[in-house]
């Protein structure tokens, strides 16, 4: 495989004749993941910037973590079958989505080249000035709409592929969702905290007995880009761990991911954290919307409960899993595991009551 780097990317994208021959182009590496190498091409104002992407074996962690580059066409399937699934709404506008209280556009980028041989693709790039949601949070930018718009297109992602069994044939290998998720996040859990290890193989069971449509596997604020010009629009991205499986695991992933902002704000500023937790009931009251009328009420009230353990387990990865989030300090670490331990430890009636217990334990 010939490995490329932002000092070689330009001849190489000579020679497979995706930029001209003579064409002068910018190649950036793109930070922020830790499985493959990712640049952005920027190129001349008649053409279009692209993003080009490999995968690596190790994902650059501090622990020992390899996954088979093969992954990186489960990338390429789950990022077809997004487009796909969302097409029709995804091509309307926001002020054309009668059924939609989001006032944002969606889109996920269109895949452009394939190299098989050296494990590469290209695909559409977000515009110059665009962020990633995460950052947005973390410099204490709570956007309800943002978060509206995030909760619906996971929930018109899952409806749309609800019981697909031509989906559950493509995407039902789930390899690489255990080498990058099962056993980094929840098997690690399990060996650091040798107490919960019962409660974890009960979970990585309950994955396996509720596939029920297709999972992003991923989907959380660091991949979702967010822009205002042209006009306001969520993309999303980072799609190789797709699979058809246990939407609870999308579920307690994003959720795990506002707790966290809302652990990292909780000493710099007051009030901040109630306000980043608010964005838990906005994100899931527009999945809801979305999949309403697909889901039975039972299977949507079973789904809840599944996603309470889901988010316990995904909150305790990020401070003692193989990939721990850079922001918090070890007092605000501590602080996860307890929540963490509070959420396996009871049982809630509903999510309201959940983000409540959440919520005292962050007074």
């Amino acid at each position: 495989m010939r490995l490329l780097e932002q000092h070689n990317c330009a001849d190489y994208l000579r020679e497979t004749k995706l930029i001209g021959s003579t064409e002068e182009v910018s190649v950036q590496f793109l930070a922020g993941g830790v499985s493959n190498v990712v640049l952005l091409v920027k190129r001349g104002p008649e053409f279009d910037d692209f993003v080009l992407k490999q995968a690596r074996g190790q994902l650059r962690v501090e622990q020992p973590w390899f996954c088979s580059v093969e992954r990186i066409w489960r990338e390429v399937e789950t990022l077809r079958i997004c487009r796909n699934t969302l097409h029709d709404w995804t091509n309307a506008s926001a002020q054309d989505r009668s059924d939609s209280a989001s006032q944002l556009n969606v889109v996920v980028p269109e895949v452009l080249f394939e190299d098989r041989d050296n494990y590469v693709f290209t695909m559409t790039a977000a515009p110059p000035g665009h962020a990633t949601w995460k950052e947005q949070l973390l410099a204490g930018q709570f956007d309800e709409q943002i978060a509206y718009a995030c909760g619906e297109l996971l929930g018109r992602l899952h409806a749309g592929t609800w019981n697909d069994q031509t989906i559950a044939k493509q995407m039902g290998d789930r390899q690489y969702f255990i080498d990058l998720r099962v056993d980094p996040y929840y098997r690690s859990v399990a060996t650091v905290h040798a107490d919960l290890a019962p409660a974890m193989n009960e979970l990585i069971l309950s994955l396996d007995e509720n596939r029920c449509c297709l999972v992003h596997g991923d989907f959380s604020p660091k991949n979702l880009l967010v822009w205002k010009q042209p006009s306001p629009t969520v993309m999303l991205i980072d799609c190789e761990v797709g699979h058809y499986g246990d939407p609870a695991f999308d579920l307690g992933f994003m959720l795990s991911h506002l707790t966290l902002k809302a652990v990292f704000w909780r000493s710099k500023l007051p009030g901040l954290p109630k306000e980043s937790l608010g964005l838990i009931w906005t994100f899931c009251s527009a999945y809801a919307d979305a999949v309403r009328g697909t889901l039975s009420p039972q299977e949507l009230h079973l789904l809840q409960r599944r996603l309470t353990r889901n988010l316990a387990a995904c909150l305790l990865a990020r401070v003692d899993g193989k990939s721990p989030v850079e922001y918090l300090e070890r007092p605000q670490q501590e602080l996860v595991r307890q929540v963490s331990r509070g959420l396996f430890s009871q049982t809630f009636e509903g999510l309201q009551q959940v983000i409540d217990w959440i919520s005292d334990e962050l007074e």
